[in-house]
């Protein structure tokens, strides 16, 4: 079966792939784990020097990595090349602390232990299952397959039939740089082949995916009778807290920044804005009045700052759920437009708390809900209304009262004086309640990709 792969700007035909099918993703599958023997059995000094030559690798890429995925996936320019220049980093970072992770021996404090010697090693967990969304390709496969790797695991990329070609590109490097194909296959393939081959599949011993909460939930129930660790980073409808004293120019940069990046595409973008009453009005004026000024254009020119969602029907999810928004009572004050792939930046006023959209209905496009509160107690609870528990962000000149909300809010992070949409490579990025589980980023992504072992030598010390 072909995959047609599509410029969402102009519709033009950037490639066509033939798909894996689920007989090939079983036969790939044990081919992993026959690589992964030999992989584990390597040095963790060998594989560094492997990996560290990836990096290398890649950094000659970076312009081509580039341009392939604006062009696949509508991404600016500009965003596209910070996502794929930042990445040599975290995989050298990565890299770096698996050879600092050091074990642990227990103190002979338990009588029935006298004398005896115990350690602990972290080893692999075996064939890890990468799933990738669309919206950071590159990113968030190397997230994944960089901590399976150096631990010693194999991995399955599965790239986003959407828009696969950088990810599959990048597949291609790291077979240059020295990791056997077999060990780390790059496909695409339907959801169903995936689901048998690989989510179902006992040889697959534990599955990476970010998506949806939807995806997440699925995959649980369809991996459960292999009880393989699941990490999973999912939805967010994360809040972001406005207070009156805040600066609204300020208050304006931020909500700009988080929500408009790769057009609103991001799990962790603020997406319901909790705007004290008194300024809510000003604070809608000052926001319209700058997105007046965003650029739209072609996705490689650099000045260009917003462009087409990943597809038409995206976009079409979008103006439904805007739609939906104003048919229980919240108005269009800005945009509300959709023109193919493109839907426009939009400002919804008059939105209440009891609505879809300032609760669970994430609106995964550049759409800027106002919600307005009268105390402290009520925007806590408005934040907190959600299934959702990805990130946060407060904006307030009174920093102890930002810290008092902060720790209120339902959430893996929360950003204070900023917006929610922020992603260190060091941290361990993921989220509470229905936003996941697991964590992901340098400081624990090792851990995650890998198992604690116990070594006990009986009668060491006697």
């Amino acid at each position: 079966m072909k995959l047609v792969v599509t410029n969402p700007q102009n519709n033009e035909v950037l490639d066509e792939l033939q798909l894996t099918s689920k007989e090939e993703l079983f036969v790939l599958v044990d081919k992993a784990k026959e690589a992964q023997k030999a992989w584990a059995q390597k040095s963790l000094y060998e594989r560094s020097q492997i990996l560290y030559h990836f990096a290398d690798l890649y950094e000659e890429n970076i312009e081509a990595l580039t341009r392939l995925s604006s062009l696949e996936m509508g991404k600016p320019y500009s965003q596209s090349r910070e996502e794929v220049a930042k990445v040599p980093q975290n995989i050298r970072g990565t890299i770096e602390y698996a050879n600092h992770m050091y074990g642990e021996v227990m103190p002979d404090n338990d009588s029935d232990a006298k004398g005896d010697l115990i350690f602990t090693r972290r080893v692999p967990l075996g064939v890890v299952g990468c799933i990738i969304p669309f919206n950071y390709p590159i990113e968030l496969t190397l997230l994944k397959l960089i901590p399976a790797l150096i631990m010693g695991n194999a991995a399955i990329v599965k790239a986003p039939s959407s828009n696969p070609l950088a990810i599959l590109r990048m597949g291609g490097i790291l077979t240059e740089a020295g990791v056997p194909a077999d060990l780390a296959p790059f496909i695409v393939c339907s959801r169903e082949a995936c689901t048998e081959a690989v989510v179902k599949n006992p040889k697959v011993d534990a599955i990476g995916l970010t998506g949806s909460t939807q995806a997440g939930i699925q995959m649980m129930k369809d991996a459960a009778d292999c009880l393989k660790p699941m990490f999973l980073e999912l939805g967010g409808n994360d809040p972001f807290v406005i207070f009156a004293d805040a600066d609204l120019d300020e208050a304006v940069e931020e909500m700009i920044g988080g929500r408009l990046f790769n057009t609103g595409q991001t799990c962790c973008a603020p997406k319901r804005f909790i705007v004290e009453r008194p300024v809510v009005g000003e604070l809608t004026e000052k926001l319209v009045a700058r997105l007046r000024t965003v650029v739209r254009g072609d996705v490689l020119d650099p000045r260009t700052e917003i462009s087409t969602l990943i597809s038409e029907s995206a976009a079409i999810t979008v103006e439904k759920q805007v739609q939906n928004a104003v048919s229980e009572g919240a108005v269009i004050a800005f945009g509300g437009v959709r023109e193919g792939a493109y839907y426009a930046p939009t400002v919804l006023t008059g939105v209440t708390k009891d609505m879809s959209i300032a609760k669970d209905d994430e609106i995964f496009g550049p759409v800027f809900p106002m919600i307005a509160f009268d105390t402290e107690e009520e925007a806590v609870e408005i934040a907190n209304n959600s299934s959702y528990g990805l990130n946060g962000g407060v904006l307030s000149k009174d920093i102890m009262r930002a810290f008092h909300i902060a720790n209120q809010i339902e959430s893996g992070t929360v950003v204070v004086n900023g917006h929610s949409a922020y992603r260190h490579i060091d941290q361990g990025h993921g989220g509470v309640k229905m936003s996941g589980l697991g964590r992901e980023g340098i400081s624990t992504s090792l851990e995650e990709f890998s198992q604690l072992k116990n070594y006990v030598l009986k009668g060491a010390f006697r």
